[in-house]
C-alpha cells in the first residue's frame, strides 16, 4: 500500500512539475481529461486505460524506468525506420534519436500502448487487437512521408535556426526532433489545430520559424495572402478555414503526406487541383482546361519526371534535357512558383506575377534567375526551358498534325526567335521590318509580344473574342495550344476570318486581302486557298540556316506544297521595299522567277 501511494504521489509531483513548466503557453495540460495524451481512465480521448487513474505513468516512471531521459517508461520500438529524403535537402536525416525515438514508441504503431517498464501492460481501449495505436496518429516506420527529424539543420538563406527564446527549439545536440514542433503535454497552444504544437501555426508561423522560402514573405504571394475559403470539406486538414491561414499546409502535410518528397498533400498536379480544380477555392478551374483536345502534358505523363532540383547544372535532373529519350513533362511547378505567384500584370517580354519566382533559359541558352518587380524572368525564358535546347522536343511525327515540312527545319525556339535572325516574330525583341501596314493597334513595329499571345486558352482573355476562361497555355480546342484557329493544310479551307483567326488577331484582314503589304496575298489566300503557313514560318528562321535575302518576312517554305522549280531552285529574294521574286514551283505554276 505504501509503495503504491508513494508511486501515485511521485506521479502527481511529476505531473505538477510538467504542468507548471508549460502553463504560460497552454490551456489544456496533460492532466485535463480532454487532452489526448491523458491516457488514464479519466481521459475522454478514443485511446485510454480501462482502469488506471495515473496520467504520467504511460510515458514516465520515478523508478524502474528506461535509462533514456526523462525517466522513460514506455517500451521502445525496435523497428528499422525509412528516413525522409529529398533532392533539395542539404542535410541527411538518419535513424530517429532522442525525443523522436521516444515519441515513435507509441506513434509508429508497432508497440502496444501502455506497454510500460515499471507496471507491465496496462489494458487499453481504442487500440487494435495487439494494443497498438491505429489511424492517422500511427505514422508507421516509413518516415519518408513525414517532416524529417533527428538531424542538424544546414542553415542558409532558406533554412534558419530558431531564434533564442522561441518555443521552437533544437535538442541539446542541435538536432531537430519531434519536440522541436510538438509539446506532448500541451494540446492546444494552437487552439485550432489542437495538435500539441509548441506555438500557434496560423499563417504557418510555426513553419516560418525555420523555413524562409524565397519570395514567400517578400512578395504578395497569393497562397500567403488569400482570404479564399478553404475548409475540411475542400481538403484542408488543419482546422483553419482560409488559404492564407492554412499557409504552407494548404499544399504540404507534415505527416503521412501522399507525395513523400517535399511532403505534398497529393501527387503532382493533384496537389494544385485541390484549389485550382472544381472545389471553388480558386476563382478559375484550371484543371478543366487540361480536358480540352490539346493541352500541355501535365496530366498525361504520370509519374512525372519533374524534380524541384532540375537545372542545367544538375547531374540527375537535367533541364533542358540532354538526351532524346528523356521523359517529357510539363508540371505546374515548371511554370508557376507556389511561393511567389500572384496577380500582377506586366508588359512583354517580362513575365507576369503569376509566373513570378520561376527560373528560365535566356537567349544565350543560360539559366537566368527572377529579378525586378514582380521577381520574374522574361516569359519566353520560361518557355525555353522545354522548347529551346531540350533534346526531347516534339518532332513533326508528334500527336497533332499537320506539321509544316520547312525548307529550313528548326525546332529550337531559342534559335528561331534570335534577334540576329533574318526574320522572327517579335518575342525576344521588336521585329526587323520597319513597315508592317497590316498591324492592328496597339501593335506596331516596335512592339514585342508574349508566346502566350498565340499559345493560350482559346476561351480566355487572349482569344480573338475574349472569353471568361482562365489565361495561360494550359489547354485549347485548337492544335498546338493555339489561342485561335490557324489552318495549315493547303486547299483544305477557303480563306475566311475563322480559318486564320490567329493571324487576324494582330494583322488586319482587310489590309491583307487588299494586297497592301504583298501584291499577291489575295490571289494566294483566296484564289489558291493556300494557308499562311505555306510561305510563312510564324516563329522565325535561324541565322544559322537562313539569309536576309531568302528568309526575310518570315519566309520559310513548306515543302509539302512548295517544291524547287525546273532549274532546281527554291528561294525567295527581296528586291526592294514591297517587291521581290520567287524561284519555285507551287500550285502547278513555275516561278523561275515570278516577281512582284
Amino acid at each position: 500500500m505504501r509503495a503504491t501511494a508513494a508511486l501515485c504521489t511521485a506521479s502527481a509531483v511529476l505531473a505538477a512539475a510538467i504542468a507548471l513548466e508549460s502553463t504560460a503557453r497552454a490551456q489544456v495540460p496533460v492532466s485535463s481529461p480532454s487532452n489526448k495524451h491523458n491516457l488514464s481512465v479519466s481521459g475522454t480521448g478514443t485511446v485510454r486505460s480501462t482502469g488506471t487513474t495515473e496520467i504520467c505513468i504511460f510515458c514516465h516512471a520515478p523508478h524502474n524506468a528506461s535509462p533514456s531521459a526523462p525517466l522513460w517508461n514506455q517500451t521502445q520500438s525496435g523497428v528499422t525506420y525509412t528516413p525522409y529524403s529529398s533532392s533539395t535537402m542539404a542535410a541527411s536525416p538518419g535513424a530517429p534519436t532522442g525525443s523522436a525515438k521516444l515519441c515513435l514508441s507509441c506513434h509508429d504503431g508497432t508497440v502496444a500502448i501502455g506497454s510500460t517498464l515499471s507496471r507491465g501492460s496496462i489494458p487499453m481501449t481504442g487500440v487494435d487487437g495487439s494494443g497498438r495505436l491505429t489511424g492517422a496518429a500511427a505514422i508507421g516506420s516509413n518516415l519518408s512521408d513525414d517532416h524529417p527529424i533527428s538531424f542538424v539543420p544546414v542553415t542558409g538563406s532558406q533554412i534558419v535556426a530558431p531564434r533564442a527564446g522561441d518555443p521552437v527549439k533544437l535538442d541539446d545536440h542541435g538536432m531537430l526532433q519531434c519536440r522541436s514542433c510538438h509539446d506532448p503535454h500541451q494540446q492546444d497552444v494552437d487552439p485550432v489545430t489542437k495538435k500539441f504544437l509548441v506555438k500557434n501555426n496560423s499563417q504557418s508561423a510555426l513553419c516560418l520559424t525555420c523555413h524562409q522560402k524565397t519570395y514567400w514573405s517578400s512578395t504578395p504571394a497569393s497562397h500567403r495572402t488569400s482570404t479564399k475559403t478553404y475548409t475540411a470539406a475542400q481538403g484542408a486538414h488543419t482546422g483553419y478555414t482560409t488559404v492564407g491561414a492554412n499557409g504552407c499546409e494548404s499544399c504540404h502535410k507534415p505527416h503521412t503526406a501522399t507525395n513523400a518528397s517535399r511532403m505534398l498533400k497529393d501527387v503532382e498536379e493533384k496537389s494544385c487541383d485541390a484549389c485550382h480544380g472544381s472545389s471553388g477555392v480558386a476563382t478559375s478551374n484550371i484543371a478543366a482546361e487540361f480536358n480540352k483536345a490539346y493541352q500541355h502534358p501535365t496530366y498525361t505523363v504520370t509519374p512525372s519526371a519533374h524534380d524541384a532540383s532540375e537545372s542545367p547544372d544538375s547531374i540527375l535532373f537535367k533541364m533542358p534535357e540532354t538526351t532524346a529519350t528523356a521523359a517529357r513533362h510539363a508540371e505546374c511547378a515548371d511554370c508557376h512558383n507556389p511561393h511567389a505567384s500572384h496577380a500582377a500584370a506586366t508588359t512583354a517580354p517580362k513575365a507576369s506575377g503569376r509566373l513570378a519566382g520561376v527560373w528560365g533559359i535566356d537567349s544565350n541558352g543560360l539559366r537566368v534567375e527572377p529579378s525586378g518587380t514582380p521577381p520574374s524572368v522574361r516569359e519566353y525564358e520560361i518557355c525555353l526551358k522545354c522548347h529551346g535546347d531540350s533534346a526531347n522536343k516534339q518532332q513533326p511525327a508528334g500527336p497533332s498534325p499537320p506539321y509544316a515540312n520547312r525548307q529550313a527545319a528548326q525546332f529550337n525556339k531559342r534559335l528561331q526567335f534570335d534577334p540576329a535572325n533574318p526574320s522572327f516574330h517579335p518575342v525576344e525583341a521588336p521585329g526587323r521590318s520597319t513597315s508592317v501596314p497590316s498591324l492592328i493597334a496597339p501593335w506596331s513595329t516596335t512592339s514585342t509580344i508574349y508566346c502566350t499571345d498565340c499559345h493560350d486558352n482559346d476561351t480566355g482573355p487572349k482569344a480573338p473574342t475574349p472569353g471568361t476562361g482562365p489565361a495561360g497555355p494550359h489547354g485549347s480546342n485548337y492544335k498546338h495550344l493555339l489561342v485561335a484557329r490557324y489552318d495549315m493544310d493547303n486547299g483544305s479551307q477557303l480563306e475566311s476570318a475563322a480559318a486564320y483567326a490567329l493571324c487576324y488577331k494582330c494583322h488586319d484582314r482587310s489590309s491583307i486581302l487588299s494586297d497592301i503589304s504583298f501584291k499577291k496575298h489575295n490571289r494566294h489566300l483566296v484564289n489558291a486557298a493556300a494557308p499562311c503557313s505555306v510561305c510563312h514560318d510564324s516563329h522565325g528562321i535561324s541565322a544559322t540556316q537562313g539569309t536576309t535575302t531568302n528568309n526575310s518576312r518570315l519566309i520559310n517554305f513548306d515543302k509539302r506544297f512548295v517544291s524547287p522549280n525546273a532549274s532546281g531552285l527554291l528561294r525567295f529574294e527581296v528586291t526592294g521595299a514591297g517587291s521581290g521574286r520567287c524561284y519555285l514551283n507551287c500550285h502547278g505554276i513555275e516561278h523561275n522567277p515570278l516577281s512582284y
